[in-house]
């Protein structure tokens, strides 16, 4: 159908003549950009721009001014270059790396086809390859084994510290790096019966969530974590307030903790060598760079990221059972009622007497059960509030868990 479609738009344009219409690669950047602003971040429409200009600075730098000139075997040309020529650090790029970018740039191309900036059906040319199983785990995955031993270790030997808190906030919300350093006191609701802590977006005075609105929410979490940061606030908090005047709940002697730090905390303490006297990787940790210093924590092929945390919050809670539209930042969106689990129920329920009306839209989520029959475990949640269910991916054995049924 594909050979068909370009056949007959060859045809048009052998009769008809070309109906493009010139435009230069950054020109067509600059409005791709523009028309995506209104619906992603700043930070998003950054990274787009970064990944992208890539792109304009290999037509650059191959004598490409006008975008009308774009065939499928300069795509191919610069597919190959930017897996195997572009960095300087690795000589070839992951095959997750290349996915995610030609997919960005399949939609850049289809984009430039709508304003006749580059021939119909151009985008149908970017071949993406499936990722095969284990492409792209380091960067996406943890092990949920690892994390309980992490959080286990800094529980009897670092209790209450800000390292402790990080790691217990994002393993046990499955929230991003910029979820977790958002949070001020005001946010974190740990004396009621019902512990939730809650995220806003708030871009004037830098803190914006990385989905705006739509990250918005309120997380339930245990009772013992209520009672590590609550711990964490009464001794170990550096009590000062940001540049607004907020206070922040991750600080530092400087103010609102970084994510810089936030990254560094995580490679840290998920270097194995940190909580065993074992490498993985026979390295000496006298000698290995990545053991000695906390700086080049990252450098450990064991160490992780915290988007991996994120994604193993949500790999772990769907082994479990749990709904996709619970784990995610968008859990206000009903599940397909054609797939194989039961649609969640959403009814509103009355506001405890703690919790303000105007505040917070109360919901309690009601999952049933697998409708597969050959399933041999029924889940049943009833999780109030944010129900991202931070009480299921990574608790530890024994913990109580306040909301289950």
């Amino acid at each position: 159908m594909n050979n068909r479609n370009q056949d007959l738009r060859d045809f048009l344009e052998q009769e008809f003549g070309s109906s493009l219409k010139s435009c230069n690669p950054e020109i067509g950047l600059k409005r791709y950009l523009n028309k995506r602003r209104p619906g992603v971040t700043e930070q998003t429409l950054k990274r787009y721009k970064k990944r992208l200009s890539l792109f304009t600075g290999y037509l650059s730098a191959n004598g490409i001014t006008d975008l009308n000139d774009l065939d499928g075997r300069i795509l191919d040309d610069w597919a190959a270059w930017r897996r195997y020529e572009s960095s300087d650090k690795v000589d070839e790029l992951s095959a997750k790396t290349m996915v995610d970018d030609l997919y960005l740039l399949r939609h850049f191309i289809e984009y430039l086809e709508s304003i006749e900036a580059v021939k119909q059906g151009l985008g149908e040319k970017i071949s993406i390859p499936k990722l095969a199983d284990g492409d792209g785990v380091r960067d996406i995955d943890v092990n949920p084994d690892r994390v309980r031993q992490i959080l286990s270790h800094l529980q009897k030997f670092r209790y209450g510290s800000l390292h402790h808190v990080v790691w217990i906030l994002l393993a046990r919300t499955g929230r991003r790096t910029g979820c977790i350093r958002s949070l001020d006191l005001v946010d974190c609701n740990l004396d009621h019966n019902e512990p939730y802590l809650e995220f806003n977006h708030r871009p004037d005075t830098d803190t914006r969530l990385k989905n705006a609105e739509k990250s918005e929410g309120h997380v339930s979490i245990t009772d013992s974590t209520a009672e590590i940061l609550s711990d964490f606030i009464q001794n170990n908090r550096c009590d000062v307030t940001d540049e607004f005047g907020r206070e922040p709940l991750l600080t530092t002697s400087y103010g609102r903790i970084s994510s810089t730090t936030v990254r560094k905390i995580i490679y840290n303490w998920s270097r194995p060598c940190i909580i065993s006297d074992s490498c993985p990787h026979d390295k000496d940790p006298e000698s290995c760079q990545a053991a000695k210093s906390q700086d080049q924590a990252s450098k450990c092929p064991s160490s992780r990221s915290p988007h991996a945390l994120k994604h193993g919050f949500i790999s772990e809670g769907r082994r479990r059972g749990v709904p996709i539209d619970a784990l995610s930042d968008r859990w206000r969106r009903k599940r397909d009622r054609s797939s194989g689990l039961t649609s969640p129920i959403w009814e509103s329920s009355p506001a405890p007497p703690h919790h303000s009306r105007h505040r917070l839209s109360w919901y309690r989520w009601f999952w049933i059960e697998e409708s597969d029959s050959s399933a041999s475990r029924s889940a049943r949640y009833a999780v109030t509030a944010s129900c991202t269910v931070g009480m299921i991916a990574y608790t530890m054995p024994g913990e109580r868990v306040s909301h289950a049924v």
